[in-house]
């Protein structure tokens, strides 16, 4: 297990409950616990700026404020236009993709993605390394 003090803090945000409770399931499995959670955009935005995390993880498609939008509106903030985020989507049509680059995504997964995907992403983004 990785000692609480060098794991990173994530923000899930998806709106699906089955989903959220997958993708923390994969994250507890590398040795990630510090996960806080929110079900729309709009939630996860406050949570952000009460709370420091050093990536999001989050749906594109939710309601009331998109995966786009929070991305946006994080990019937009100084306190959290640093803080990488990586979008989860069904769609992966070169248009998405375009538009999340675009909006300064740093990561992209394809539903539905395995732990090995996510581990890449992570690894990629911050400085961590998995649980073995």
């Amino acid at each position: 297990m990785i000692p609480a003090s060098s794991q990173p803090r994530i923000m899930l945000v998806e709106d699906i409950p089955a989903m959220r409770l997958l993708v923390r399931q994969m994250l507890r499995s590398v040795g990630i616990d510090q996960i806080l959670e929110a079900n729309d955009g709009s939630t996860a935005l406050q949570l952000l700026r009460a709370q420091p995390v050093d990536v999001v993880l989050s749906d594109w498609n939710m309601i009331p404020m998109t995966g786009l939008q929070l991305l946006m509106a994080m990019r937009e903030d100084p306190a959290t236009s640093h803080i990488p985020f990586i979008m989860i989507t069904g769609e992966g049509s070169m248009e998405h993709v375009r538009r999340a680059r675009s909006a300064g995504v740093n990561g992209y997964l394809i539903k539905p993605f395995g732990l090995d995907a996510l581990t890449r992403q992570l690894t990629k983004l911050i400085r961590w390394r998995p649980a073995a």
